[in-house]
């Protein structure tokens, strides 16, 4: 079979390229490899990426597109104002080879409203710890609404705040999009998003300390690894991250791993960032993801792992048996330099005086 449509290849289990030099087993490494080439050989660009928006061109809203991979669904109904639904495997490649797909649910305009209102609470001093610590608490709520929240309108939301959300929502909640106020593309205001029946939930700081608590699971700020690119990084990020790293060094016996996708490494190379991470004693892999890194990647003898990833940080744990951190990005290249990690509730979360 051949695609009749453009298509790219979600993350796999191992970096191509380092998958021998990293100590993966040969049985998953060549398996893995096997399975990519069969998916080339199909037409399907090796991109290898969970993150398919941050490739060009990134699709336009309207544009009816087929993707599987949850974070990717969310961030383009909402943020990108494309149409897909959430595709499993198997039926995306179908999409593919036919370039037909169902009429329904996101494709249809009236499929698209928002059931739940999401009221925030007065919040200053965010950071990027904020976001997907809020996706994944809407989620929870809202498990198979798309909602609409309000209360972000006065705040600098980048595309970064948007995706670390969307991947923490869609891991918590089935439905394939979400509507910001004042921020995505459909929610310029309430009622251009809205159905005709709709309830609202009030979202306190209390709310948020809750869940910020059910994510970090580790009893000891000791950190071992620290775990980026949950969603693959994008090039603002790895640049964010360089920042951090600059001029710094990661203490002995802690590994910080970023994954981010080939077209964004590229880019980040040639800006150097590459380099700062590296020059941090960090390491960068691509084509794989998280959500399927063991060891040895994952040291045995790691007792507990940081991230900045809702997503990781609810995965984790299950996948690694490891306890787990969860921190702004400052936090973790701070836990990577030191060993140890700040376990104080965020400022934006505590209780107003």
């Amino acid at each position: 079979a051949r695609v009749r449509v453009p298509t790219t290849m979600n993350a796999i289990c191992v970096d191509r390229r380092q998958w021998r030099a990293l100590g993966v087993p040969r049985a998953l490494g060549e398996s893995s490899d096997a399975l990519a080439d069969a998916y080339v050989e199909m037409g399907a660009k090796p991109t290898y990426t969970c993150a398919p928006y941050l490739l060009e061109p990134a699709p336009k809203a309207g544009q009816m597109i087929a993707w599987g991979e949850s974070n990717a669904v969310v961030f383009a109904n909402s943020v990108l104002g494309a149409r897909t639904l959430k595709y499993p495997d198997y039926l995306d490649i179908l999409v593919a080879i036919t370039g037909r797909a169902p009429a329904a649910d996101c494709y249809l305009t009236e499929r698209r409203r928002a059931t739940i209102r999401f009221d925030l609470p007065r919040l200053n001093g965010l950071d990027d710890l904020f976001f997907p610590l809020l996706g994944y608490h809407i989620g929870k709520i809202a498990t198979n609404e798309i909602p609409l929240i309000c209360g972000l309108e006065s705040h600098a939301v980048s595309h970064d705040d948007l995706k670390a959300f969307g991947a923490a929502f869609a891991t918590t909640s089935a439905a394939p999009m979400f509507h910001m106020l004042g921020v995505t593309p459909e929610a310029s205001t309430a009622e251009a998003v809205l159905g005709g029946a709709f309830r609202v939930v009030k979202i306190t700081r209390e709310d948020l300390a809750e869940t910020w608590a059910e994510l970090n699971i580790a009893k000891t700020p000791d950190v071992d690894l620290v775990a980026l690119g949950n969603p693959h990084f994008s090039l603002t990020e790895i640049e964010a991250l360089a920042g951090l790293c600059a001029g710094r060094g990661k203490a002995k016996g802690v590994r910080l791993v970023v994954t981010c996708g080939r077209d964004v490494f590229s880019q980040a190379e040639a800006a150097g960032f590459i380099d700062s991470v590296r020059a941090f004693g960090g390491e960068v892999l691509n084509d794989t993801c998280w959500c399927f890194i063991g060891a040895p990647v994952v040291p045995a003898p790691a007792r507990n792992i940081a991230t900045n990833s809702g997503k990781y940080a609810h995965y984790g744990p299950p996948a690694t048996g490891k306890p787990f951190h969860f921190a702004s990005l400052a936090r973790c290249v701070e836990a990577a330099a030191t060993g140890w990690i700040d376990t104080t509730l965020p400022g934006w979360c505590r209780a107003v005086g």
